[in-house]
């Protein structure tokens, strides 16, 4: 008997609805990122021109 069994078995493949999935779901999550990116950029800029501003 082998020791190692199932060597010639091919990786699991994801199906054609899961990998969709996932895609969507990366994608989602870069908008999400970039969104917050966005935000982060909006609010440095503010405290910076507010830290400018003569009181």
């Amino acid at each position: 008997m082998s020791k190692h069994k199932n060597q010639n078995r091919s990786p699991k493949r994801l199906t054609a609805t899961k990998e969709e999935k996932y895609k969507q779901q990366i994608t989602e999550l870069k908008r999400q990122l970039h969104d917050a990116e966005l935000d982060r950029d909006i609010l440095k800029t503010l405290a910076t021109i507010t830290r400018k501003q003569p009181k």
